[in-house]
């Protein structure tokens, strides 16, 4: 099954102007790529906020856990709304 990411919001890693919307794909050996065209999930998963704040993401989820707290690598500011789900 491959995971189809969809998101909008303020994001300056993926939106020239920083507001915009994503599209990405996650295929099952992990390996990503973003789209320029508009995919539908077959099966909708969760509904999410994320909140990127320097290496720090608050993530708000419609799936257990409903909330989390990542570290990451880089930097980076975003606040993105988002819903992903699964195509087969």
């Amino acid at each position: 099954m491959n995971k189809i990411f969809i998101e909008i919001g303020f994001d300056l890693d993926n939106n020239r102007f920083g507001f915009g919307r994503s599209v990405e794909i996650e295929h099952a050996d992990g390996t990503e790529k973003r789209l320029k065209i508009s995919v539908k999930p077959d099966k909708l998963v969760s509904r999410y906020v994320r909140i990127w704040l320097g290496k720090t993401v608050l993530i708000f989820d419609s799936q257990s856990p409903h909330f989390s707290v990542r570290k990451k690598t880089r930097r980076n500011f975003k606040f993105v709304i988002g819903k992903w789900g699964e195509k087969g």
